[in-house]
């Protein structure tokens, strides 16, 4: 095993600029998802009823949100990639490493290995195989070694990784909702690539991991579709 990475100050310093630039550049891609979009992700993940999106918490947007970006394709293209291709960042920008980031992003399962307060966790991926260091400041302050597993996306930023804001908790229980479900997707797979994060996605979910959600860092948009109402 490599050395593992050890943040400094300057990292997490460069961290926060990333994330407010990756931030607003989710936003600019946002803009550019069709309505059909939302219909069919939200039926992949479960999270549309009789035409409308439902959601269990206001934070389900963000997910919501993250499986179109990335998880919907067309001939064979997502709306990151996209909109990398109508939109060119000026090299040598911010934006334009964020963007080229977002590009490589690889939806993972992670497990907590360890955590560096006030910086990040170092993690272990068991979908992909291999460690790497998340940085991530809600998570260094709330994670726990062996406390679970966490499915979300990661972009690469040279040494570390950040996450693209959307995570989902997986309880043991959701973990295996998630293999029964992937077993029930390949009878009617969601097109394209994305199939295997969206169905991780739609099994979290039905194992109530919405409840779980938090953004430390992030202001969620306000949803424009119906929330649940919950019966007393």
């Amino acid at each position: 095993m490599g050395t593992l990475f050890s943040p400094v100050p300057q990292d997490v310093e460069r961290y926060r600029n990333l994330r407010a630039v990756s931030q607003e550049l989710h936003r600019k891609i946002g803009k550019t998802i069709p309505r059909r979009t939302f219909e069919e992700v939200g039926d992949a993940i479960g999270i549309r009823r009789d035409g409308v999106l439902v959601f269990d918490s206001m934070d389900m947007t963000s997910v919501l949100m993250d499986c179109c970006l990335y998880d919907w394709f067309e001939d064979g293209r997502n709306l990151v990639q996209r909109y990398a291709e109508a939109h060119p960042a000026k090299p040598g920008t911010d934006e334009g490493y964020v963007l080229q980031a977002s590009l490589q992003a690889i939806y993972r399962v992670l497990v907590v290995q360890s955590a560096v307060p006030g910086a990040g966790v170092h993690c272990r991926d068991v979908m992909n195989g291999g460690e790497l260091f998340v940085m991530d400041l809600a998570l260094s302050r709330s994670a726990k070694a062996g406390g679970g597993a966490l499915a979300t996306r990661t972009l690469p930023l040279g040494d570390y990784w950040m996450t693209s804001g959307a995570g989902l908790p997986v309880t043991s229980q959701a973990a295996l909702d998630a293999l029964r479900q992937l077993e029930s997707e390949k009878r009617r797979p969601p097109r394209g690539p994305g199939m295997l994060p969206l169905a991780i996605v739609r099994a979290c979910l039905a194992a109530g991991a919405a409840e779980y959600i938090t953004y430390a860092e992030t202001k969620p948009r306000e949803p424009r579709w119906r929330p649940r109402r919950r019966r007393h």
